[in-house]
């Protein structure tokens, strides 16, 4: 999911293709995304991944399976401005 906002959101700034090792910043209300760094702020969660997006990941919170999709699908609601 991490990957797939990544991509949506370097559609968005006009990029052919994500750089996977350099993720483009993007903030609003609901997310902070940057190189090796993704903050959901509405639940304070970081997740930061090491020089390449998919490598090395950590997370300062444990999700279960449904509770991180519905982050996700939180954060791209956002990214299109739909509520």
């Amino acid at each position: 999911m991490l990957i797939l906002l990544a991509t949506l959101v370097s559609e968005q700034k006009g990029e052919k293709a994500l750089q996977f090792d350099n993720v483009p910043y993007f903030e609003n209300d609901t997310f902070l995304i940057q190189n090796e760094k993704f903050v959901y702020k509405k639940i304070p969660t970081e997740i930061t991944w090491y020089q390449f997006l998919g490598r090395d990941i950590a997370c300062n919170k444990d999700y279960t399976r449904e509770e991180y999709n519905k982050m996700f699908v939180d954060c791209l609601a956002s990214l299109y401005n739909i509520t």
